[in-house]
């Protein structure tokens, strides 16, 4: 989900205090105070408004030249006056392609503001219109240019996201040179006078009202599409906006939530923006356990687990949170695409989980869905291999003071089959601090061998493996040595009894630490590693927490388990 922004001229680059001036007029028209608007609002329209800008210009300039190539190959039309029009055709066609010319080399030469890109397209336009109502009342002066007129009104006003007032000053000045433009063509121009006395159709005066009315009603029109277009503009900026954060892209689905990449519209500082909507009315189940991921999320302040910003409703139905936007990648991904992990890099990791964990468990917090996609290797202040903990939305207190009994239900099985304790393939009651444990020995073996403990197709069978089976060591599948001493950590972790593990994260912690290493991993190596393998295209830039796979049981499912042992 890389991006990599296009190399052309940032209109905001050079933008000048009349762009400043423009961002409030932008501010002002959405209703809002400027700094309520934010920056993401401002180079969005900036943005925009220098590429159709461009296009528009582009396309005018090509069709131009079209034009004035066709003149010279092909004859031009006798003029309906004798009156020394080929001259003026010949002049005012060479006036299409160099007024398109001259704004496309300011545009790119000055990299005006919005101001400055608004009045550039105005003025080009306007000069193409009033030559155009010239030309026509010197060489045809019955001619209607309703069509033409038409075009040069509606593509700024469709295309161009420029401001009302611009698209209103065009509707005038193609209004004024409609009417003056045949006026002094008639007065000064003897042939002409004669022409609308001798052999036109209907009179001068008749050709006036028919321009008047039909340039107005253009006119109008094409006022009413840009206030429309922009409005809807507005409300779709609007519509992207949670409070103080701008929405930008959707980039995964949690288990109580759509995640999307987002900005502070004050701060411009990115984040990820958890957002619960109940559709339909909101479910308080669902409520309170969002509310409650948001609570012992923010109660954690390690700086190994990730930071919530901001939590918030929008409407009726609408909630969200804000967390810290990271960019890197998670362990799962990251030992798909670079296979198992060395032990020294490992055990580096590893005792940056310990951290959040440990602070969780002095909280009486358990985790209760530790696993590789939920610890994400990211790069914070130069630091690199930085480990976030990810997604506390299962997590409870081992009290359960707090915790309402039909968020934790008896017969609901809440975390992710691969990484579950024996404990709590029996359900909530027997869960706890140790139960984070044995999830963590799974996730170092993941990390190590590339495999989980146990890769059974089906969810009954995982949990009967847990239950019942005990793994192959780490070393006997890895082909990359392992220390005998990180292979008993691993294997204490993942015992069947929680009597049987680690006590506390802790003890894990100092088990970790006397793993021998003669060439241990550090910040640095860490650095060279990513400046080499994770380029652009490797690094993942979002962080969502991944769906929670919440299993209710049926009749079937707990007949398998008796079957199986498993009571």
């Amino acid at each position: 989900m890389a991006e990599t922004e296009t190399n052309r001229p940032q209109p905001e680059g050079g933008a000048s205090s009349d762009g400043d001036s423009t961002d409030l007029h932008i501010g002002r028209s959405l209703g809002l105070r400027t700094t309520q608007l934010g920056s993401a609002f401002e180079r969005e329209h900036r943005n925009l408004l220098w590429q159709r800008t461009r296009l528009v210009l582009a396309i005018g300039l090509a069709n131009a030249l079209i034009w004035v190539m066709l003149t010279l190959f092909v004859p031009l039309a006798e003029p309906v006056t004798e009156y020394g029009a080929r001259e003026w055709n010949s002049w005012l066609d060479l006036l299409y392609p160099i007024s398109f010319a001259v704004g496309l080399v300011y545009i790119y030469a000055a990299r005006p503001g919005v101001a400055g890109l608004q009045t550039a397209a105005f003025l080009v336009i306007a000069a193409n219109v009033i030559a155009s109502l010239v030309q026509i009342s010197f060489s045809e002066p019955d001619m209607i240019s309703g069509f033409g007129i038409g075009l040069a009104l509606f593509v700024p006003a469709a295309f161009i996201p420029w401001r009302l007032r611009y698209q209103v000053a065009l509707a005038v000045v193609t209004l004024v040179a409609a009417l003056t433009a045949p006026v002094i063509s008639y007065v000064s121009v003897p042939a002409i006078q004669e022409f609308w006395t001798v052999s036109a159709a209907r009179g001068f005066g008749q050709q006036l009202l028919m321009n008047a009315v039909g340039t107005l009603l253009l006119g109008a029109t094409s006022v009413f599409v840009t206030r429309t277009l922009y409005g809807l503009r507005k409300t779709a900026f609007r519509a992207q906006r949670l409070g103080n954060y701008v929405l930008h892209k959707e980039i995964g689905e949690g288990g109580m939530g759509r995640v999307y990449v987002a900005e502070h519209a004050l701060m411009c500082r990115p984040s990820a923006v958890k957002v619960l909507k109940a559709s339909g009315g909101v479910d308080q189940t669902a409520l309170a356990r969002f509310e409650r991921e948001v609570r012992l999320s923010s109660s954690l302040s390690h700086p190994n687990t990730i930071t919530i910003f901001d939590f918030g409703r929008a409407g009726q139905d609408t909630f969200y949170y804000a967390m810290e936007y990271l960019e890197g990648m998670d362990l799962e991904r990251f030992v798909e695409r670079f296979g198992p992990i060395p032990a020294s890099r490992t055990v580096f990791l590893l005792l940056q989980v310990t951290g959040p964990l440990a602070e969780a468990h002095e909280r009486a917090i358990v985790h209760r869905d530790l696993k590789p996609s939920n610890i994400f290797l990211t790069m914070r202040g130069g630091l690199y291999d930085f480990v976030k903990v990810l997604d506390f939305g299962l997590a409870k207190r081992i009290e359960g003071a707090d915790t309402p009994s039909d968020l934790t239900k008896t017969g609901v099985v809440f975390g992710t089959p691969r990484y579950l304790s024996p404990e709590t393939v029996y359900g909530t009651a027997g869960v706890g601090a140790r139960s984070d444990i044995y999830a963590f020995g799974a996730v170092a073996y993941w990390m190590l061998t590339g495999r989980p403990p146990f890769s059974a197709d089906s969810a009954v069978a995982l949990m009967i493996d847990h239950v019942k089976t005990v793994p192959l060591r780490p070393s006997e599948i890895c082909e990359v040595p392992i220390p005998a001493e990180l292979d008993d950590v691993v294997m204490k972790c993942l015992e069947k009894d929680p009597d049987d593990r680690y006590q506390s994260v802790a003890e894990l912690e100092d088990a970790l630490r006397a793993v021998p290493d003669a060439t241990p991993w550090t910040r640095v190596r860490a650095a060279k590693w990513w400046e080499l393998h994770m380029t652009d295209d490797e690094v993942v830039r979002d962080c969502f927490c991944p769906p929670m796979e919440d299993m209710s049981f049926d009749s079937d499912d707990y007949a398998a388990l008796s079957m199986a042992g498993v009571e």
